[in-house]
């Protein structure tokens, strides 16, 4: 029977992550779906790869460096500049093309995942969140590799080309698209 440690590191490498890519790739088929380069086009799609930036790195950071005081608190900082972008492209998005359920569904996920992720971090690591909000930062204010990254040893070649497929390849071409677009409008 697994601990619920172990549960818990296993929802964020096989549920949580795998999940916030998926729902990434199928945003980017709404958008796609609703010609996104035609109407909000190049400035809605900016902060579509911000935002994969802003969960992206975090993630990097958890799976990579050793958990610190300074990296708890980077990856609190992310995810407040992320909730912040996707409001500011919500908003911008609302008034320039049709925003369908299915895409509103998806935002929902996409919106509350970094959510679980961060919670379920900060619950596996506990006594450092608790050094964090009692102002006990002394030695544990830096950056490092871990020993062994989190993860099987094939996770992160198998997450990196997951993500590249789902997230990468297409938020880029819907980039160039929207550069394209805006380019022949000029």
């Amino acid at each position: 029977m697994p601990t619920v440690e172990e549960l818990v590191y296993n929802m964020i490498l096989f549920l949580f992550l795998p999940l916030w890519i998926l729902c990434g790739g199928f945003d980017y088929w709404c958008h796609r779906k609703t010609k996104i380069e035609e109407n909000s086009g190049v400035k809605e799609s900016v902060q579509h790869c911000l935002m994969g930036i802003q969960v992206g790195v975090p993630m990097f950071m958890i799976i990579y460096l050793e958990m610190t005081v300074l990296v708890l608190m980077l990856c609190l900082g992310f995810f407040i500049w992320h909730e912040i972008t996707a409001h500011r492209d919500l908003v911008y998005a609302e008034g320039q093309r049709k925003i369908t359920v299915w895409e509103q569904h998806l935002h929902g996920y996409l919106g509350t995942i970094p959510f679980f992720l961060l919670t379920l971090v900060i619950a596996y690591n506990w006594p450092i969140f608790l050094d964090l909000v009692q102002f006990k930062w002394a030695g544990s204010m830096s950056i490092g590799f871990r020993d062994d990254p989190v993860g099987p040893d094939n996770y992160m070649k198998w997450y990196a080309s997951f993500m590249l497929i789902w997230a990468v390849v297409p938020y880029t071409e819907e980039l160039i698209r929207c550069l394209r677009y805006a380019k022949k409008l000029k």
